[in-house]
């Protein structure tokens, strides 16, 4: 994105193998832990640099788990969610992973996600969002917006707000760009 320093500041995306993480959760799990979150700068790119993808990294966590113990999704933009949301609906219904996703969408303006380099537009977002719900109606469903990016004009900001209150989600994290 035009704002984004991650890649910068962390490089390209370095994942680790299922066996290794599913290893590790299994031993958090022995060792008494009972809910287990992925967290990176976007958990949905997991994968792409050693041919697999989160859905499989769920599945295959979920299948490995002891009873009991809960696994958590991180953050994830929407076009590594996009291309594989059958696995990830098929993760989030089942009774060890919350039914939880955190998608950004910064904008419900598709001039203004042009001008961020966004890959998405709103009505793919919107078919996501829709996607996930009828799967799973009762999904805790967070996003961020970014507020007065330059280009972004009072009108954008109004496309911003009416996307926000048709899909009341659960959770918004809201910045201001610096």
């Amino acid at each position: 994105c035009t704002y984004c320093k991650t890649i910068a500041a962390r490089g390209s995306v370095k994942s680790y193998s299922i066996e290794d993480i599913v290893n590790r959760a299994q031993q958090a799990a022995q060792e008494g832990v009972r809910h287990i979150e992925l967290a990176s700068e976007d958990m949905g790119a997991y994968g792409v640099d050693i041919g697999t993808n989160i859905a499989e990294l769920l599945l295959r966590l979920s299948d490995s788990l002891p009873d009991g113990v809960m696994l958590r999704t991180g953050m994830t933009n929407p076009p590594h969610v996009m291309r594989h949301v059958d696995g990830i609906i098929e993760a989030l219904q089942r009774p060890n992973v919350y039914a939880f996703m955190h998608v950004p969408v910064q904008s419900g303006s598709d001039k203004v996600l042009t001008d961020m380099r966004r890959d998405y537009t709103v009505a793919e977002f919107t078919h996501l969002v829709e996607r996930l719900r009828a799967a799973i109606p009762d999904i805790f469903l967070l996003t961020d917006v970014i507020c007065g990016f330059p280009t972004e004009t009072e009108e954008d900001w109004a496309q911003t707000m009416d996307l926000v209150r048709r899909f009341n989600f659960s959770g918004v994290y809201s910045s201001r760009f610096f």
